[in-house]
């Protein structure tokens, strides 16, 4: 046997005793808890998210006045309708709304909304992406799945 293959052998032998052979695929044993989800959904009450998920989301909300407008970034074109999420207790609830034409950065509100109501004007599209994977159970929502 040639110096070098021999002394690579002894050293991966040595490894293999001295216990790290363990794979960087074999899960740890760990007694860490695991962390507090970034969002919680419940039927009918919509999405939840934890302190740290807001501030990276940038959540922003607004009290629909008595004009009912909202800002454009407020609004959620879906192939089911238009949405809006509406805060309420620190739930977020997907809300159906009905819109009328851009006056600039505000959309007029037709029907869905109530005076008083807080709206999300910035992050919209985020907590719907968070609800589609707390429904779906983090599966791919695509067709052919």
């Amino acid at each position: 046997m040639k110096p070098v293959v021999a002394c690579l052998l002894a050293a991966g032998l040595a490894t293999a005793h001295a216990g790290c052979s363990r794979s960087a695929a074999t899960p740890a044993v760990s007694s860490v808890p695991a962390p507090a989800p970034a969002a919680t959904y419940k039927a009918g009450r919509g999405l939840q998210l934890s302190p740290a998920a807001t501030a990276f989301v940038g959540l922003q909300t607004a009290d629909v006045g008595r004009r009912a407008v909202i800002p454009t970034d407020a609004l959620l074109r879906t192939a089911k309708g238009d949405f809006v999420y509406v805060a309420n207790g620190g739930w977020f609830l997907r809300t159906p709304v009905q819109v009328g034409t851009a006056e600039g950065v505000w959309l007029p509100v037709k029907d869905g909304l109530y005076e008083g109501d807080v709206v999300v004007t910035q992050g919209a599209r985020a907590l719907w992406l968070a609800e589609i994977q707390a429904v779906n159970g983090g599966v791919a929502c695509t067709a052919g799945h």
